[in-house]
């Protein structure tokens, strides 16, 4: 198996909790932090990287870990601005360019956001035929959320929650262009892959009953979008389907008619439960035993149907690998071990 390794260190969160604590590891010098990139940090488990290897060349000020130079360029405008203006998609495009590049060797990227996954799906749909390409994420989250859905709920919160998280005036939860970003990716490759190649497993965000009887226009608006992509032939797989019977996952996923795979993880599938090292934590995803046993079955599957592309994201630099209230965080080791599982 001919491999391409590459890093992905885009990380242009906008969450101001992010962002300042970015600001405070600049000043204090990166404290505690043992990779300062989650490439390094998976590399120094597997031991030795089993094939070439390459970097997405990514401004500064975008690293998980940028350097103190760029503490000024560290705002919530100026994230909001880059991911309003399709800065992810402009970085997906050159994933593609990178994949396109490595063919025929396999990529496996290693990186944060998980927008850049849709590069190197983009490239192989073209190479290979969308038609004829098995596309599985693993991930706590739905990534087909348009801004202006996403807005819509959060607008919602705030006039039906007098505990919500929001606050009324922050400028940059309302009127959001439908921009390709981390949340969204997914809906931005309904044009290369057919619906019903496409499986989504851990979700923990599937609307669950309450909100499918809220009598509001913006959770309509949600609702109505998640359940039409279902409807429309996305394999959606639930964290509580894998809780309640993984063997029906695990036969479901063992096999497929389709000539390619490509497997893109989501770390946070496993967040709370087995990992902290993920830059979303808003839910407890599942166990590791049963991402292990979830990608056995995928590599069952590969007897028929060859892997193409491996993606691991959504890695935070400041949690994985470090001392999680006594305990040591594992989400090196888990990645590692599961990317083991997957290509040997």
């Amino acid at each position: 198996m001919d491999l391409f390794f590459f890093n992905g260190p885009l990380d242009p969160d906008e969450r101001e909790s992010s962002i300042l604590r970015k600001i405070e590891m600049v000043e204090k010098g990166y404290p505690g932090i043992i990779f300062k990139d989650p490439y390094d940090g998976v590399a120094s488990e597997l031991g030795k990287i089993p094939g070439s290897e390459s970097r997405l060349d990514v401004e500064p000020w975008l690293l998980p870990a940028p350097p103190k130079s760029m503490s000024f360029m560290l705002t919530v405008e100026n994230f909001v601005a880059f991911i309003d203006s399709n800065g992810c998609l402009d970085y997906a495009r050159k994933v593609r360019e990178l994949v396109e590049d490595a063919l025929p060797r396999i990529p496996v990227m290693l990186g944060v956001d998980h927008s850049l996954t849709g590069g190197s799906v983009e490239a192989l749909s073209s190479e290979f035929g969308g038609e004829s390409l098995r596309l599985i994420v693993f991930d706590s989250h739905f990534d087909f959320i348009l801004p202006s859905i996403r807005c819509g709920l959060i607008q919602y919160d705030l006039d039906t929650n007098p505990e919500t998280k929001f606050s009324p005036t922050d400028p940059f939860i309302s009127n959001r262009p439908d921009s390709y970003n981390a949340d969204s990716f997914l809906y931005y490759l309904l044009d290369e892959v057919p619906h019903e190649n496409i499986f989504i497993v851990g979700v923990s965000d599937y609307p669950p009953k309450v909100a499918q009887e809220i009598d509001d226009y913006r959770v309509r608006r949600y609702v109505e979008f998640y359940k039409g992509l279902e409807e429309s032939g996305i394999h959606i797989i639930t964290k509580e389907m894998i809780q309640r019977d993984i063997g029906v996952i695990r036969e479901v996923l063992s096999k497929t008619p389709l000539p390619y795979t490509y497997v893109s993880i989501d770390v946070d599938v496993c967040s709370n439960t087995s990992i902290k090292g993920a830059r979303f934590l808003d839910y407890y995803g599942i166990d590791h035993s049963d991402l292990y046993g979830l990608a056995a079955s995928i590599k069952k599957s590969l007897a028929a149907s060859s892997l193409v592309g491996l993606d691991f994201m959504e890695f935070d630099i400041y949690a994985a690998g470090s001392d999680q209230y006594g305990r040591m965080d594992r989400t090196y080791q888990i990645v590692a071990e599961t990317m083991k599982r997957l290509l040997w």
